[in-house]
């Protein structure tokens, strides 16, 4: 993969495309009942929008991870961008809900390519003293296109419906990939050519994602989204019910409070001076503190609240989990790592969103509450795990250095060069 020049301004770009990219993924969450009204069918249903959506999300990653080292990352990008758009202006147009889950298979298909470049690019254009604060930069965007989904399209439908809130968003994608492609690519980059068949890429990335240090952080990533999107999910179902009966723009207001995701470049920067360790076990607290006041809670305010911790404690994790993964795979592999961490991660979401329906069906919120709680406790036994490893790992290396044969941990004798004696010449 190339690498690029760190004045490079898509750094501000990415952030941009990743925030609006994702927000397609995640704006069908606050419309539910509006969805389902729409094609005449049961709001439970309409949460199949969602999970095929980020179902394709998730998937798109495996497939591209292989060939994301060697492809131009700012056109595959854009390439997304223009998916979006076709894919966003057919859903609005359809009449049967099959044919609206196709076109939503399409958004997450091109959804993914946008983060699945824009990680890696971000990676390669970091200072090398800053890629704590540009992960997290790209990664709170992430975050924040979960929230700018969930807010902009509930407040949208609530006005003009979700229809006409659908082609004013694939407008703005084309002209967003019209401003990409002109700061963007400013030249002609050569396309990198494979040194290996795509088969031997798949396998790399295999043999990648089962190295137990990674496995374990992937895990801990799926477990911790899982717990997330699953909450954020069925938050829905929970708001538009008694005794809240909000609408699609109120439930949008609430989802305002994850703005507080913007705290992942912070967190990024903090474990740098403070290690990772000591900012991502308290963000796991948070977050299990989070679930409770959601879960467990009748009041408006409490609940908002609890949606406010829980994103501020997912996102003081997610960037160093994925800073954690990076550290641990060659830079040639970066693409690779961040496409199967984004993977684990909506992976967890989209499936929670579906496994979670008959949890719903069966106890209700508060089933979604303890099983979420159960997740967020696995990850931090993952993540402790996976540390533990790596220190176990570091402490047999130094002991292998100095007990080895080779190494005498004697002072060394230094023999001393003889002296040298001028030649004098005998007397004529």
């Amino acid at each position: 993969m190339k690498s690029y020049k760190k004045h490079d301004p898509s750094a501000a770009i990415a952030c941009v495309m990743t925030l609006i990219a994702v927000a397609t993924v995640f704006m069908t969450q606050s419309i539910f009942l509006e969805i389902s009204q729409s094609f005449a069918m049961e709001m439970g249903q309409a949460r199949f929008a969602f999970s095929i959506a980020s179902l394709f999300y998730a998937t798109t990653f495996f497939f591209i991870a292989p060939i994301v080292d060697t492809v131009n990352l700012p056109r595959l990008a854009i390439a997304g961008i223009a998916l979006l758009a076709m894919a966003i202006f057919s859903a609005s147009l359809v009449s049967r809900f099959s044919l609206f889950l196709v076109a939503m298979a399409m958004v997450g298909t091109g959804a993914a390519l946008v983060p699945g470049a824009m990680f890696p690019y971000m990676t390669l254009i970091a200072p090398a003293n800053k890629t704590g604060t540009y992960v997290g930069s790209i990664v709170a965007s992430g975050t924040l296109g979960i929230v700018f989904g969930r807010v902009v399209l509930g407040i949208m439908t609530a006005n003009f419906g979700w229809r006409a809130s659908f082609r004013l968003l694939a407008l703005g994608l084309v002209v967003l990939g019209i401003t990409a492609a002109v700061l963007l690519i400013k030249n002609r980059r050569e396309t990198p050519t494979l040194r290996e068949t795509l088969g031997q890429r798949y396998r790399t990335t295999v043999k990648l994602m089962v190295r137990p240090e990674i496995m374990s952080l992937l895990g801990a990533g799926f477990l911790l989204f899982f717990g997330f999107l699953g909450m954020v999910t069925f938050l829905t179902y929970r708001l538009v019910a008694p005794p809240f009966n909000c609408s699609a723009g109120e439930v949008g207001w609430i989802s305002l409070a994850g703005l507080t995701a913007i705290v992942a470049p912070f967190a990024g920067t903090l474990s740098q001076k403070q290690g990772v360790l000591k900012v991502m076990v308290p963000g796991l607290i948070i977050c299990l503190a989070g679930i409770q006041l959601m879960g467990w809670s009748h009041s408006i305010v409490v609940i908002t609240l609890g949606v406010l911790l829980l994103f501020l404690g997912v996102y003081c994790c997610q960037p160093l989990l994925f800073i954690l993964v990076g550290q641990r795979v060659p830079r040639t592999l970066l693409g690779n790592a961040s496409s199967l961490y984004i993977l684990f991660c909506i992976g967890g979401g989209s499936l929670s969103s579906i496994l979670l329906g008959p949890a719903w069906d069966a106890w209700a919120w508060p089933g979604i509450t303890l099983i979420c709680s159960i997740s967020l406790a696995g990850s931090l036994v993952l993540l402790l795990g996976a540390t533990a490893r790596q220190a176990g790992s570091r402490a047999q290396s130094c002991n292998e250095m100095v007990t080895s044969p080779e190494i005498s941990m004697e002072k060394p004798v230094i023999s001393k060069p003889p002296k040298l004696i001028p030649e004098v010449s005998p007397p004529a």
